[in-house]
């Protein structure tokens, strides 16, 4: 039986497109960006059920994701940079992407348990030329998978050893066996393929069960899928356009569902996305949502460079 939960909108805010959130545990607050005005947001709990906006660092420059760091202060991707941002808003270089910036940027961003970054880029004229890599803790940048077109989620099982990724051009999500002490990924495989209609995949998040969850951008939901491929569950919220998904708060039990306004780009439609799920322009569109799943998911790995 598939389950529908139901979401309510957390922060306010009319986003232009909202992404990659991640729970940081040591600071106690949800993390996420605002990928085309290049804005990291930062939202708390008020302290009576429900989540206020804190400080936001303004980067002007495309942002694919902030992640905390174990040193301290967040590691930021953009465009073909990554970066190191101090709470009080300074940035320095720490490493780069041997890319055209006029063809592609980086798209999307995590931690693999070990501490490691990985960052997915996309192609611009949504050919396959972009590229997943992985940035170690000196510094140092491998391309990990190429021909890649529009990179977005990525996570890992609970146990490490499977590495969960989306290319949303594919519509399939796809899983890799998982090399912890290389980093390395082998035996690629589809594990979840969506019809056309349902929405392109885009931000996903591993629950503590293994599960793996996955915003529909065009869908207007968030799915819950077993490690199998079967749907258990759906969030739907009050707009088209989910575009990623993290699990937080003090005890992991809140699902936050970041979202877009305004139109989808027209390669959508060729994905399958219905022309009167293309349009963004709600009161809560490029909100912040959240639900209370019944199962919990872990904080954001930080970065340990």
């Amino acid at each position: 039986m598939i389950v529908d939960l139901k979401s309510s909108l957390a922060v306010r805010a009319g986003y232009h497109l909202a992404e990659a959130p991640g729970w940081d545990a040591v600071g106690q607050r949800l993390l996420w960006v605002d990928h085309l005005v290049g804005v990291v947001h930062e939202a708390r709990s008020d302290g009576a059920g429900g989540w206020r906006e804190g400080r936001r660092w303004d980067l002007k420059r495309h942002i694919a994701a902030a992640i905390p760091r174990s040193k301290g202060g967040l590691v930021v991707v953009g465009a073909t940079d990554i970066v190191v941002l101090d709470e009080a808003g300074s940035i320095r270089p720490f490493a780069h992407i041997n890319a055209d910036p006029r063809r592609v940027r980086l798209n999307d961003a995590k931690c693999d348990p070990q501490g490691r970054l990985w960052a997915g880029a996309l192609a611009l004229d949504f050919t396959p030329q972009a590229a997943l890599y992985r940035i170690d803790p000196d510094g140092s940048v491998t391309t990990v998978l190429e021909q890649v077109i529009l990179s977005n989620g990525l996570d890992w099982s609970p146990d490490g050893h499977i590495f969960y990724y989306v290319d949303s051009c594919t519509l399939t999500i796809d899983a890799f066996d998982f090399d912890p002490a290389r980093g390395g990924l082998a035996n690629r495989r589809s594990v979840v393929t969506l019809r056309r209609g349902d929405g392109v995949a885009n931000g996903l998040t591993v629950d503590r069960e293994g599960c793996l969850w996955v915003a529909l951008t065009g869908g207007g939901e968030v799915r819950r899928y077993a490690p199998d491929g079967e749907l258990l569950a759906r969030v739907p919220i009050s707009t088209p356009g989910p575009t990623s998904c993290a699990f937080g708060g003090t005890d992991g039990e809140h699902l936050f569902i970041t979202s877009r306004a305004g139109r989808m780009p027209d390669v959508a439609l060729k994905l399958g996305v219905r022309h009167d799920m293309m349009e963004n322009t709600g009161p809560e569109a490029g909100g912040v949502f959240v639900c209370r799943p019944g199962t919990s998911g872990a904080a954001a790995t930080p970065f340990a460079g």
